[in-house]
C-alpha cells in the first residue's frame, strides 16, 4: 500500500512539474495601446500625425514592433500610410512599459478631421526572438483621444 502512494505522490509530482512547464512555455500577448495625439507640420512643411505607442511590458535589446498604419478619409481614401520597425532604440523603458512614436505623413494629413479613420494593418510583437500578433490576439488597443479647446481670455 504503501508503495502505491509513493508511485502516486511521485505520478502528481511529474504531474506539477510538466504543468508548470507547459504554462511557462505558453507565449503570453503583450498588449499595446495607440493614441492620435496630435497633428502638425515637419520636416520641412509635410503634415505629420502623431501617433503614440505604449507597449505595456519592456522592449528589449533584440526585440521588434512591427507597426503598419493608413489613414484614410470619410469617403475610404487613404490620404497616408507608415510602416515602422520600433527597436529599443526607438523607445522609452519606464515603469514596466516601453512609449514611443510613429508618424503617418503626407502633405493632405493636415486636411484631416474626426472624419478620418487610422487603420492598423499590421501589429506584430518579436520577443525573445517569438512573434506575436497582436491584431489576432486582439492585444492592440486603442486610446481615442479627443483634446480640449484651448481658449485664451
Amino acid at each position: 500500500m504503501a508503495l502505491i502512494q509513493g508511485n502516486f505522490s511521485i505520478m502528481k509530482k511529474i504531474l506539477i512539474c510538466s504543468l508548470l512547464s507547459f504554462i511557462s512555455s505558453v507565449v503570453l500577448a503583450t498588449p499595446i495601446t495607440l493614441q492620435h495625439a496630435k497633428t502638425g507640420y515637419v520636416n520641412s512643411g509635410i503634415c505629420s500625425a502623431v501617433v503614440d505607442i505604449t507597449i505595456h511590458d519592456f522592449l528589449g535589446t533584440n526585440d521588434k514592433l512591427y507597426l503598419d498604419l493608413v489613414a484614410k478619409d470619410k469617403a475610404g481614401k487613404i490620404k497616408g500610410a507608415s510602416e515602422d520597425i520600433i527597436t529599443y532604440d526607438d523607445v522609452q523603458n519606464l515603469s514596466g512599459k516601453a512609449f514611443g512614436k510613429v508618424f503617418i505623413e503626407s502633405e493632405d494629413m493636415c486636411e484631416a478631421d474626426r472624419t478620418w479613420t487610422i487603420h492598423v494593418k499590421r501589429a506584430v510583437l518579436v520577443v525573445d526572438g517569438k512573434r506575436q500578433d497582436l491584431l489576432k490576439t486582439k492585444q492592440v488597443m486603442i486610446d481615442d483621444f479627443q483634446p480640449m479647446k484651448i481658449v485664451a481670455k
